[in-house]
């Protein structure tokens, strides 16, 4: 039986979410709605539809799936997926995203239709969170909290980075910029700062690069409002610069070990050039987003201008920072001349409209809503809502549409994937194939022509190891094949000697000194080549047994140690406030 006082008790958890439950209900249910909206098009063929990086990402995501399956929650190495050599990818990409898809195909099983469930669970939780972010800056805007949770989450460039980038990580960053901006804005009025702590974890849990696109936009945000710090301010901000660390651990610690390791293969980097902005703009204007703004951004760009007098500082400040990140991501700011510098890892300047595109957004939905709030009729005011609604989701069921349009007809994924087999064909320089059932599916688990993060070696080896052949003697054409059977962080291999052999490669990378080799059932000292392949001496003639496993015990405490100072670091004064009121 439920405990009726403690129920009715203000301050106690039970009150709060019945309250909150109350209040909320109706936006949760059309959330949901919505989020079946944002995926339905696509997912009613049950087909995957290419996407320039979806077999990365599929690959990541299944090798989460079988790491989980064993129980193993954090894998550093990948041995299920990725050619099954050991790469250290799963510790050099942040792994937060893998989670929410893996999770669900342990519920659903079938991979196609965890796919789709697993971006209509985080279409709903932008929805969330960016009412949240919203409403929290603007605790009275109801209206406009709405408005701009269901035109940023159900955008045109959500579609496209969910099915024609299919990069999980930049998704699930998009998801998490509306918490980091609130998060500023109450740490530089008020102080607070565990919102943007939070909301920087989840970058940071999420993909690389945009931690830095961030990180530059809180500086510059930070630069124009210097005069509003204080000493209090900054101790907070150091705080929720220490819990980012803390909660984020388990990405950069063993980030920073493989990376620095070895030698490694960088990722395929290419020519920096900025947006057309007049091609961006018409793409807007006619909702074929590629990566850039969308209409209602482009709306809230004007309706900024029109009414830039009336707008709060803060406001101001937003048009005026999303103006410059249009400029640095167009071919207005000189790319050409940062071709040969480490800013060539940015690889794309629009990866930058992210910000400009929450933005606008943001202006979009404030004007907006003061707009409609002088409409004097409640009917006047939700029939807007509703036909705003319509427009929103017909904009995402037309993005969606010319996804399935584009590859309906393309060629399906029938046989096992080779090195330069070109049987993933490229139309206008996007990925053009289809998967259609299971099968294809395994097909796409096969060989897949990325080496980021693997010990640097000559390309043709990688290939020829990346099929699961070894190499005897040095000599790449004398090659014999190698059965697996992964395990997390390790390996089961066999093969065939037909004679003896003074060496041979195995399809499996070697990083640190943290490996255990045994052979035929014995210890075997772990020895390399001079490109870090796991190499045997002398192996005699027969059938051999080989089993590689990694463990960094103290690598795994201490991620394990930071990331529980962390949680304990953001529970701790709400715990403490409690206390005190009691």
């Amino acid at each position: 039986m439920v405990d009726e006082t403690k129920t009715n008790d203000p301050n106690s958890i039970g009150f709060k979410i019945v309250q909150f439950m109350k209040r909320y209900y109706l936006q949760g249910i059309l959330f949901a709605l919505f989020s079946v909206v944002s995926v339905w098009l696509l997912f009613k063929y049950h087909w995957l539809f290419s996407g320039q990086d979806l077999q990365f990402h599929l690959q990541r995501i299944d090798e989460m799936y079988n790491n989980l399956l064993h129980g193993h929650l954090n894998p550093y190495l990948a041995t299920f997926d990725l050619n099954q050599m050991g790469s250290a990818v799963m510790s050099m990409y942040p792994k937060g995203p893998l989670y929410l898809f893996a999770g669900i195909r342990l519920l659903v099983k079938d991979p196609i239709t965890s796919f789709y469930i697993g971006n209509m669970v985080a279409t709903f939780l932008c929805l969330v969170v960016s009412y949240a972010g919203y409403h929290s800056v603007r605790p009275k805007d109801t209206v406009g909290a709405y408005v701009f949770a269901v035109a940023y989450s159900l955008s045109g460039l959500n579609i496209t980075y969910n099915f024609l980038m299919v990069d999980i990580g930049i998704s699930f960053t998009i998801i998490f910029l509306p918490l980091i901006f609130a998060g500023y804005y109450h740490w530089i009025t008020s102080g607070k700062y565990r919102m943007l702590a939070l909301g920087m974890t989840m970058v940071c849990l999420s993909h690389v690069l945009n931690i830095l696109i961030v990180l530059l936009a809180l500086v510059i945000f930070l630069i124009i409002d210097i005069r509003k710090t204080d000493r209090v301010k900054w101790i907070n901000l150091s705080k929720a610069v220490g819990i980012t660390g803390l909660l984020s651990s388990s990405f950069w610690i063993p980030a920073f070990h493989f990376g620095t390791s070895v030698q490694m293969t960088k990722p395929f980097t290419f020519d920096l050039n900025g947006i057309n902005l007049l091609e961006y703009t018409m793409g807007a204007l006619t909702n074929n987003i590629a990566y850039g703004f969308t209409l209602v951004a482009l709306a809230g760009f004007v309706m900024a201008i029109v009414k830039y007098r009336s707008l709060s500082r803060f406001s101001k400040e937003i048009f005026w920072v999303g103006i410059g990140f249009v400029i640095l991501s167009s071919s207005l700011f000189p790319w050409s001349i940062f071709q040969h510098t480490s800013l060539v890892l940015l690889q794309f300047p629009w990866r930058f409209l992210i910000l400009p595109q929450l933005g606008f957004t943001y202006l979009f939905s404030v004007i907006g809503s003061e707009l409609l709030g002088k409409v004097t009729q409640k009917q006047m005011r939700i029939g807007g809502l509703a036909l705003f609604s319509l427009v929103v989701l017909g904009l995402s069921l037309n993005s969606q549409s010319g996804r399935v349009n584009f590859t309906k007809k393309a060629p399906e994924l029938k046989t096992r994937l080779y090195p330069n087999s070109n049987q993933i064909q490229f139309v206008q320089g996007i990925a053009w194939y289809r998967v259609t059932n299971h099968a294809q599916y395994r097909n796409l688990m096969g060989y897949i022509d990325t080496a980021d993060y693997l010990p640097l070696m000559k390309h043709t080896k990688f290939q020829q190891l990346s099929m699961q052949q070894a190499i005897v003697n040095n000599t790449p054409t004398l090659a014999i094949p190698v059965a697996k059977m992964p395990i997390p962080n390790g390996t089961n291999m066999a093969f065939e000697a037909s004679a003896p052999f003074k060496s041979v490669n195995l399809p499996f990378v070697i990083y640190d000194k943290h490996y255990t080799v045994m052979m035929d059932g014995h210890p075997y000292p772990v020895k390399t080549d001079k490109d870090h392949v796991l190499t045997l001496k002398n192996v005699s003639m027969g059938r051999h047994f080989v089993k590689v496993t990694y463990s960094n015990p103290l690598m795994t405490v201490l991620i394990s140690i930071l990331t529980l100072g962390g949680i304990v670091a953001v529970l701790l004064p709400g715990f403490m406030k409690r206390r005190n009121n009691a």
